[in-house]
C-alpha cells in the first residue's frame, strides 16, 4: 500500500497518540534492545535527538544513557533550531549542557561546546513512518532534510520507529535523504550499510 506524506503524517501521529502508556513503555524497552545490536563503537560524534514531551516519541534519553555508559569516549550532540534559517547548529551534550524547551516543545541546549556537521560520524533521525527503501517521513519543517544534506556523504542515518516499516511512501523527491538504517522494537531494518 502506497500513502503520501501528508497522510503518513496523519496516520502515525495518530498511531503514536493512541498508545497507551504500559505499551509506550513496552515498545521503547524493545527499542532500546534492538539500538544495543548496533556497531557504535567506531563513531567518535553522535548526533541525537530529544523527544517532545507528550509526543510519544522514542526515548533517546535511554540511548543517551547507554552510549555514556558503554562508550564513553564517544560525543553526543545535540541541536539547537534556528526558526529564521529552518537550520539547526549543534552542541556537545554532556553533564553541563542546560537544556530548555523551545516553542515546539523540543529540548535544546543553552550553551555548550559547538560542533560542525562535518564532525559528526552518525545521526540518530526522528521520523513518524518510514518505507521499505529507507525513505523518511518527518513533521513537515525541513530542519533534518536540510541538516543531513549538509552533513558528510559517509555520515551514517539512523531513523528511530516505534513501528514498523510501510511499504512505499507514494510522494518522495530528490531532496529526501534516505536512512542507511532504522531500528524498531521489532528488528533493524538496514538499506544501504551495516551500522
Amino acid at each position: 500500500m502506497q500513502h503520501t506524506k501528508y497522510e503518513l503524517r496523519k496516520i502515525y501521529r495518530e498511531k503514536r497518540m493512541n498508545l497507551a502508556i504500559e505499551q509506550f513503555h513496552s515498545l521503547n524497552q524493545q527499542l532500546m534492545q534492538q539500538v544495543k545490536q548496533l556497531s557504535l563503537k567506531p563513531y567518535l560524534t553522535i548526533h541525537l535527538f530529544l523527544p517532545i514531551t507528550g509526543n510519544h516519541e522514542p526515548d533517546t534519553h535511554a540511548i543517551a544513557g547507554w552510549l555514556r555508559k558503554t562508550n564513553p569516549r564517544i560525543r553526543i550532540a545535540i541541536a539547537k533550531s534556528n526558526d529564521e534559517t529552518s537550520g539547526m547548529h549543534h552542541f556537545i551534550w554532556d553533564a553541563d549542557t542546560v537544556l530548555k524547551e523551545n516553542h515546539w516543545g523540543i529540548p535544546e541546549p543553552e550553551n555548550g561546546i559547538p560542533v560542525s556537521t562535518n564532525e559528526i560520524d552518525a545521526i540518530f533521525v526522528p521520523l513518524l513512518a518510514f518505507d521499505k527503501l529507507g525513505n523518511r517521513v518527518g513533521y513537515g519543517g525541513g530542519f533534518y532534510d536540510r541538516f543531513l544534506a549538509e552533513c558528510r556523504a559517509d555520515t551514517i542515518k539512523i531513523g528511530l520507529s516505534l513501528f514498523d516499516a510501510i511499504d512505499i511512501i507514494s510522494d518522495t523527491n530528490q531532496y529526501d535523504i534516505a536512512l542507511d538504517a532504522c531500528v524498531t522494537p521489532y528488528r533493524i531494518w538496514y538499506f544501504n550499510t551495516t551500522p
